[in-house]
């Protein structure tokens, strides 16, 4: 099974990802996490990879997706990927990917929130400097006085993202809007089986009900 998360920056895709991993036992494939360990590993595509990334310059999508179809195994496999695709050229690239290995989208899970609320919440957020794990500051200099909860971050140090201002917030929510959010209506002009998830509620009641299309 092969489920899609899908959502603008702030809607809480990362929290509602680890719950699904913990819980039901998916493969998170993230696209940041692939480039890395793919690098680390030097395999081919990692070299690949390496290349582009040292001269500054984005690793074409088909590298990419190479990398997405490997990592999602055998048929019988679950799979969450979380933040891909984000433009309908890559949705259209993913799509014969998996048709040439016989695979499929299963679900698509759209988290969606309105615009005031993400510039809201990533504006008063900070992330693990070794997990990127998101935490909502209640006020600035909270932040000198949390450690990130991971036992495998040993009690890593927290930080203010430097695109979590409110002009770079803007700026990449109108991005998503313009590339991303048009994805969603590709997979449902292709009949996916794709549910919109209020995202603006807590996010053990988010949990709930994205719980109930992973357990049909």
């Amino acid at each position: 099974m092969n489920v899609i998360l899908l959502g603008p920056p702030g809607a809480g895709k990362g929290t509602q990802a680890r719950k699904i991993v913990d819980s039901y036992d998916y493969e998170y494939i993230s696209t940041g996490d692939m480039l890395r360990k793919e690098v680390q590993s030097e395999s081919e595509l990692g070299q690949i990879a390496k290349s582009y990334m040292n001269n500054g310059d984005l690793v074409p999508d088909k590298y990419i997706i190479e990398m997405i179809v490997t990592s999602l195994g055998d048929l019988d496999s679950k799979n969450l990927i979380d933040g891909f695709p984000r433009n309908i050229s890559q949705a259209e690239s993913l799509d014969k990917k998996l048709i040439e290995n016989k695979q499929e989208i299963s679900l698509v899970l759209h988290m969606y929130v309105e615009d005031k609320e993400l510039i809201s919440r990533l504006s008063n957020r900070a992330v693990c400097v070794s997990c990127q794990t998101p935490y909502k500051l209640k006020f600035p200099d909270e932040i000198n006085e949390i450690t990130c909860i991971n036992s495998y971050c040993d009690n890593s140090s927290i930080k203010i993202r430097e695109d979590d201002n409110p002009e770079s917030v803007a700026r990449r929510i109108s991005v998503y809007k313009e590339d991303t959010f048009p994805v969603v209506n590709y997979y449902k002009d292709l009949d996916v089986n794709l549910v919109d998830i209020n995202a603006h509620r807590p996010e053990d009641e988010i949990f709930q009900e994205i719980s109930k299309f992973l357990e049909v």
